[in-house]
């Protein structure tokens, strides 16, 4: 049986984020956990395919089921793009079929703020999420709240 992907890729970040607090400098800090850094040449496609095949999801699909140009999640893949907007991984995660976890761990990865529930925008999103909202009901409800939808209609 294939391991979870999120919990294989982010099975340190729980015990990291609590032993940061532990430690006087930086230093001391990655002197113990320098190996569970991220490289910076890692490349979030890496972890974006990994999501795609346990979800049995080709990356054409799941660009058009996000509303993204048809090459979009495979220009991520192949590395062409390297900064995707928070909304286009949202997006791709309401596409394939993400948790609210991997979710999470993917904006991480990225580089942008994960989902905070004190953000009222991201809590109707976090509630699409978890209830299994199409991404469409979730850009109407942010919509008819006057908060930036996820994307534009075109």
């Amino acid at each position: 049986m294939r391991e979870d992907v999120f919990y294989r890729n982010n099975k340190m970040t729980a015990p990291l984020e609590y032993y940061i607090s532990r430690y006087d400098s930086y230093e001391a800090f990655e002197k113990e956990f320098s190996d569970e850094f991220l490289n910076e040449d890692s490349r979030i496609g890496n972890y974006l395919w990994e999501l795609l095949m346990k979800y049995d999801k080709k990356a054409s699909n799941v660009s058009f089921e996000a509303h993204l140009h048809e090459s979009y999640v495979g220009n991520i893949i192949n590395g062409k793009k390297n900064n995707p907007s928070r909304n286009a991984l949202i997006c791709i995660c309401f596409a394939m079929g993400a948790t609210v976890e991997e979710l999470q761990y993917l904006l991480k990865y990225a580089g942008h703020s994960p989902l905070y529930v004190r953000r009222k925008r991201d809590v109707i999103i976090w509630f699409g999420k978890m209830k299994g909202e199409e991404i469409e009901t979730v850009n109407n409800n942010l919509t008819e709240r006057g908060l930036e939808p996820l994307y534009r209609e075109t």
